[in-house]
């Protein structure tokens, strides 16, 4: 008679042996799987949203790229970069890379107690006055546009974010050091390219102090966006030109000014900044009907996430409308693996995902993008440091400059100043929506490309 201990490990023996073959089974059967759906040449795709790349194509058959074997490789390019399904798995990948904390940086919602804003800075940078230079621009008006009322609102109070029907806004806190330590990495890349370049700085307000109804407004515990610029552009020295968009987003308020599902504004609240901007280089904007438009449906922006998809938005997607230049404008971005590509200045994203539509402009958040409009023949350069809300206002700038050189500076690495010298930029432009001025994470990162 077999001991209990011999008959167990027989039994372990026989399970094991059984369990293998199934496992062997199961990945033969899963290889066989992914044979079959690798060779279903409609799913494979033709273009990467979440790399904004046309994928590679099928290479063409000749006699010199056999005899080369560059068809083959070609084959091999092509077999792997169109692989069915191959935009969820890198859709993955990067939501697998976010818990280790790789992932873009975006302010997220925050109903974290705000500073009290002075009325003037506390320690005033003493420079002299620079012949030819405006001075600082503190005749912000939160008076301007009137007033907006909205009879029996439906409002959700979320915290850090609030929704007023079908639209949400996000709750501004002032961050003093922050706020300060803003105002100071730009001045002193103004006088690093004094004499170089001129430098220009354009805080863009939210929606929650321009569009959102008045006593719905006052209801909530939410700094002055006035009072806060006022105090930054006070903090910056005479070598920064500080362009004023309060005001005229506030006369445009009851325009299609900013997304209602998400934190971004339209483009059109970008053109009316661009006309600011070109006030202050002196330059006449484009009208415009200059500029072609595009129009896109069913986007669901960052608060339909934020929120857990709030059914008010989710059931009531924005509308996004883009603008090209009718002037021949061609754009090149290097994206964050160092491959460069060429794009179109506004992509057709019709197809696209609802939450990814805010990428047709200008290829979306690439560390490096170069516009060059032919039909302006005098070198005439600008440079941009941006995070998105830059992305809506870039196309708008091309029109008026032979080339714009476009940095985001939360992936890029490089210097502000050595560029500008390098380049020979004639004017610098800073865009910043103001939340980024609290940021205490984005402003070391500004602070290490902004030198």
């Amino acid at each position: 008679m077999a001991k209990p201990k011999k008959i167990r490990k027989t039994i372990r023996k026989k399970v094991n042996k059984s369990m293998r073959r199934w496992q062997f089974k199961v990945f033969i059967a899963l290889l066989a799987v992914g044979f079959l759906v690798s060779w279903m040449l409609p799913l494979r795709p033709k273009t990467s949203e979440s790399e904004k790349r046309e994928l590679t194509a099928f290479p063409t058959l000749s006699v010199k790229a056999l005899a080369s074997g560059t068809f083959f490789d070609g084959i091999n390019l092509w077999f792997s970069d169109t692989f069915p399904f191959r935009e969820a798995m890198v859709t993955a990948n990067g939501k697998l890379k976010s818990l280790y904390g790789f992932g873009t940086q975006y302010v997220g919602l925050t109903d974290e107690k705000a500073d009290e804003i002075p009325d003037e800075p506390n320690e005033p940078v003493a420079l002299p006055v620079i012949e030819g230079l405006d001075p600082v621009d503190d005749t912000i008006d939160e008076t301007i546009g009137g007033t907006i009322e909205v009879d029996n609102a439906l409002v959700q109070n979320l915290g850090a974010l609030v929704v007023v029907n079908d639209a949400a806004y996000e709750v501004y806190n002032f961050v003093k050091d922050t706020a300060e330590r803003y105002a100071a990495i730009v001045s002193r890349t103004a006088q690093n390219l004094e004499g170089v370049s001129d430098v220009y700085d354009l805080v863009v307000p939210t929606s929650v102090d321009i569009t959102m109804p008045d006593k719905e407004r006052a209801k909530i515990n939410s700094s002055s966006q006035a009072d806060a610029m006022r105090y930054i552009f006070s903090c910056m020295t005479p070598q920064v030109h500080s362009v004023n968009v309060y005001n005229v987003l506030r006369s445009h308020r009851t325009e299609y000014i900013y997304y209602r599902t998400d934190h971004h504004w339209t483009a059109l609240g970008a053109y009316y900044a661009y006309t600011q901007f070109c006030r202050a280089i002196q330059d006449q904007p484009k009208p415009l009907d200059a500029f072609e438009e595009f129009k896109f449906d069913g986007f669901k922006g960052s608060f339909v996430a934020e929120t857990k998809k709030n059914a008010a938005l989710e059931n009531h997607p924005d509308t996004v409308y883009a603008y090209k230049p009718k002037a021949p404008v061609t754009l090149q971005y290097t994206d964050k693996n160092g491959r460069t590509n060429d794009w179109e200045v506004i992509y057709d994203v019709s197809e696209w995902s609802a939450s990814s539509k805010y990428s047709t402009f200008i290829g979306g958040d690439n560390p490096y993008t170069i516009l060059r409009n032919a039909s302006i023949t005098e070198p005439k350069t600008c440079l941009v440091v941006k995070e998105s809300f830059g992305n809506a206002m870039v196309p708008f700038i091309a029109a008026n400059f032979s080339e714009v050189h476009v940095v985001d500076y939360r992936y890029w690495r490089g210097s502000v100043s050595s560029f500008a010298k390098e380049h020979n930029i004639d004017c610098v432009l800073f865009i910043n929506n103001i939340s980024a001025t609290r940021s205490a994470s984005l402003m070391n990162t500004l602070q290490r490309v902004a030198s």
